[in-house]
């Protein structure tokens, strides 16, 4: 080793060297250059992603307006006043809704009449028209006149048409079918006639041009869309508004290629794929010539039964933007790397003048040095490697804590369960990633041993990743050789699953010992109220119907039916068997009970949102009985809504189980009722509103057939935003289930 930095001290030396740092410069210099042109490409990369977010945003907002419009469609159609036709209740009821999705286009509603011979509509100046003609070559009329297509929405394709105030637009036709299936004052029994077709006129254009006008990508970048026949529904360009894209480019400007957009057009954008590229342009906000772009895309599918219908929204700007960006940036950072390299040659040069003056002390001193460190290092290595060895194979997590609650130190185990790197995690407070009952629960507990240098156990629940956890958790002073306190040694054990066992078996005897209580209760009660029931009968025989008798007997007959029901409920509850294998639609199982309370809701203020999924599989359970369960709940969210609200219906499907949520904005049920609601007989209402059983068969039904029934709530005092989500987890049908009902 000496005799290397005896050379590198001479003149041969000391030129080798200054070419190895010249050529390390230069190298430097060139790496440079890469790195310029790397930036520049994920700059554009990272700008173009920028512009496919924008896409998607709007994608997403016109996708939502168009739900919006369909539940409005479908809404409408269950009002008695349209689906009879009454006079002047239609046109006020059609004002409603002319007003709730006037802001997404919708400039008219058309009700054509089920012979296809007369329509009434109304206009966005809220003028009434009835007119007589033929409407039944229509082929909207004649789609929605199927039966198959009950409930289901026709969306047409965009076309040339008159939209406000007589201007020249775009007009899509979205219909849905009518069916007397509501029942008024006026109607009190439901016919399940075909009644006609309902029909919103939309001005595609001015929904387009709404949400895709103001987007601005960069300093000049914009937005356009164009719809599955390749037809532009807004652009920047007034004069492309209607034409097909394919065409209009080239015959503005023939002079310039536009194969590259054409082929993006044809083989991502309409067939509903999402990404990002780049074309050439003609032009650019009034200025001509050749511009390259880029280009970022996203599908808006609207939804319809009929046909494939989808947008595309594309978002563009010049990359000539980004490169101007990017061109300050390099001029930096080579003005940075040259001021580097002249202060490398600086120091390189004081460092020839003063090496040969202490390169032979430095020589001994590392010789020495380097003995002693290998000493202490291989001893570091053995003892650092035996603690990793025990804490990071350990299965329970283990951190260490200072004063005020910042973690010094984290096993794998617990940077797993936190799903955070050892950098993010080191020196942040712990109440960041572990969230427990109380916020200073944690931070008293490390006061109280910093304090009092005593040991602390206890069981705690605590929230991870919006997980819930139940940990049994040991607090322990680290002691320094003073006999200091440096911080606290905190060990916690999962014990999730034992804490959800001892529940569940808990929550199974309670129920047992209700179920055995209740069908005791219910069969003796069940014997004198069929007496009572049996001898007002007879006595109703005796009595005239309009005596004041009959009438006193007759209440007393109610109420025993009323009892009876009870009775009957309670047996049900007592003898839930263990699963069944029937099939049934939730779909229609949920429009049956839609249909059924819409006009309760609309009578209590509250507002129905759905989003349901129209093909889902089928369901082990018995429509009827899981028709009564939907009920329950939608009746409990009506009454937790007093003065009105919002009412969410979904459904969709995952992983063999079918989700059904109902979700209001009532009051929310207290953390301390959320153990009892599914108890037989437990009711939060007023006496004389409510038995308590309703949950409690509910979950019954529900548990039968295999499914399970989930609970999230919050109050106004718990959060801002107040609300209960039941969601019903029902299992899908497979082939031994079918098999086995066919037997």
């Amino acid at each position: 080793m000496k005799k290397y930095f005896k050379y590198f001290a001479q003149k041969p030396g000391l030129r080798l060297l200054t070419v190895a740092i010249f050529i390390l410069l230069v190298g430097a210099l060139f790496l440079g250059v890469l790195s310029a042109r790397e930036m520049k490409r994920m700059v554009s990369e990272d700008f173009n992603f920028q512009q496919l977010a924008l896409a998607k945003n709007t994608a997403g907002i016109l996708a939502q307006s168009f739900k919006i419009i369909k539940r409005e469609l479908l809404t409408l159609s269950l009002s008695p006043s349209i689906q009879y036709v009454e006079a002047i209740s239609w046109a006020n009821r059609m004002k409603i809704s002319l007003s709730s999705v006037g802001e997404y286009g919708v400039f008219r509603i058309i009700l054509i009449d089920s012979d296809g011979a007369q329509s009434h509509s109304m206009d966005y100046n809220q003028a009434l028209f009835t007119e007589t003609s033929s409407y039944n070559d229509l082929d909207c009329f004649k789609w929605c006149k199927k039966p198959e297509n009950k409930n289901r929405v026709y969306i047409s394709n965009a076309r040339e048409g008159i939209v406000e105030n007589s201007e020249p637009g775009i007009v899509m036709d979205i219909c849905t079918p009518v069916y007397q299936v509501s029942s008024d004052e006026a109607h009190p029994k439901h016919t399940y006639r075909f009644s006609g077709v309902l029909v919103f006129v939309l001005d595609a254009r001015s929904l387009a041009e709404k949400y895709v006008s103001p987007i601005r990508s960069g300093k000049t970048g914009y937005g356009w869309v164009i719809d599955e026949s390749g037809s532009f529904l807004y652009h920047l360009e007034r004069d492309f508004i209607g034409q097909n894209a394919f065409e209009i480019r080239k015959i503005k400007d023939p002079h310039i290629s536009f194969t590259k957009i054409n082929l993006i057009q044809k083989t991502k954008m309409l067939q509903g794929e999402e990404g990002t590229s780049w074309y050439i342009s003609g032009w650019h906000r009034g200025v001509t010539g050749t511009v390259n772009k880029l280009i970022g895309y996203a599908p808006v599918h609207i939804g319809a039964a009929n046909a494939s219908r989808k947008w595309s929204v594309a978002v563009v700007a010049p990359i000539s933007e980004v490169e101007e960006a990017i061109h300050a940036i390099y001029v930096r950072q080579t003005m940075i790397q040259g001021a580097v390299a002249a202060a490398v040659l600086v120091i390189f040069a004081f460092l020839i003048a003063n090496e040969r003056a202490w390169l032979r002390t430095l020589q001994y001193e590392v010789t020495e040095k380097t003995k002693d460190l290998e000493h202490y290092a291989r001893k570091l290595r053995r003892s650092e490697e035996r603690y990793r060895s025990v804490v990071e194979s350990a299965g329970d997590l283990i951190y260490t804590i200072d004063k005020d609650c910042n973690v010094l130190s984290m096993n794998q185990y617990s940077r797993g369960l936190i799903q955070r790197r050892s950098e993010d995690i080191i020196g942040k407070n712990i109440n960041n990633f572990i969230e427990h009952d109380a916020v200073d629960a944690v931070c008293s507990i490390v006061t109280k041993i910093f304090e009092t240098r005593e040991s602390i156990a206890r069981e705690e629940r605590v929230e991870i990743k919006d997980m819930e956890y139940w940990f049994d958790t040991k607090y322990k002073p680290v002691l320094t050789a003073g006999d200091h306190i440096s911080a606290v040694l905190v060990i916690s054990r999962d014990i999730t699953e034992q804490r959800v066992v001892e529940e569940q078996l808990f929550h199974t005897e309670k129920l047992a010992s209700l179920g055995a209580l209740s069908a005791g209760v219910a069969h003796e009660i069940n014997n004198p109220v069929a007496v009572i029931l049996g001898f007002t009968e007879l006595l109703l025989e005796r009595f005239p119907e309009n005596s004041k008798e009959h009438e006193i007997l007759k209440t007393i007959e109610r109420q025993g039916h009323n009892c009876k029901r009870i009775v009957e409920n309670l047996l049900a509850f007592s003898r839930i068997p263990k699963k069944a294998t029937i099939e049934t639609d939730v779909v229609d199982d949920l429009q049956r009970v839609v249909n059924v309370v819409m006009n309760t809701l609309l009578t209590k203020k509250v507002d129905l949102r759905t989003d349901i999924d129209e093909d889902l599989p089928m369901v082990r359970g018995d429509g009827q009985q899981l028709e009564q369960v939907f009920l329950n709940i939608i009746n409990n969210a009506t009454a937790a809504m007093d003065g009105g609200g919002i009412l969410t219906i979904s459904a969709h499907s995952s992983d063999d189980i079918v989700n059904v949520s109902f979700t209001d904005t009532g009051h929310g049920i207290p953390h301390e009722n959320m153990d009892k609601i599914f108890e037989p007989f437990f009711t939060s209402k007023k006496v004389g509103e409510g038995t308590g059983l309703g949950l409690s068969v509910s979950y019954g039904i529900v548990k039968k057939f295999g499914g399970e029934i989930q609970v999230k709530s919050q109050t106004r005092a718990e959060s801002k935003v107040s609300g209960t989500t039941f969601t019903v987890l029902l299992p899908v049908t497979n082939k031994k289930d079918r098999e086995s009902k066919i037997e």
